[in-house]
């Protein structure tokens, strides 16, 4: 049950950086953006893949691998944090933006930091 646990919660990770990979992949060939941005863009989605294969890592050896789920954690709020208050800053958005986004940081890192200790007393 821990084990399954712990690769659930590596899955929704991967599952996630999937989506925003792909996402920012389709919006390097919108044609508002100009080289400069695309640069930083080609950086994300590179990023994001290194991401994706480490949680990837995680679920072949959940136990094993489960300390690469608390490097998770602090890019995970601190992304939460930032697009909440760059919703607020650019699109004229109430601080409710930023108390959601920091909500949900703070909800999926906690989810992450479960699934750590999940797999804490488990010997290989």
């Amino acid at each position: 049950m821990r084990k399954s646990f712990i690769m659930a919660v590596a899955l929704s990770g991967a599952v996630i950086n999937t989506f925003y990979s792909v996402d920012i992949l389709r919006s390097i060939y919108d044609s508002q953006y100009n080289s400069a941005i695309k640069e930083i863009m080609i950086s994300a989605v590179v990023l994001e893949i290194g991401w994706i294969t480490l949680l990837i890592w995680v679920i072949i050896d959940p136990f094993e691998r489960r300390h690469i789920l608390l490097f998770t954690i602090p890019p995970i709020l601190l992304g939460n944090i930032l697009h909440g208050v760059n919703q607020f800053w650019s699109h004229s958005e109430n601080l409710m933006a930023i108390a959601l986004n920091t909500a949900f940081g703070l909800f999926y890192s906690a989810l992450f930091f479960a699934a750590f200790m999940a797999g804490k007393d488990e010997k290989n």
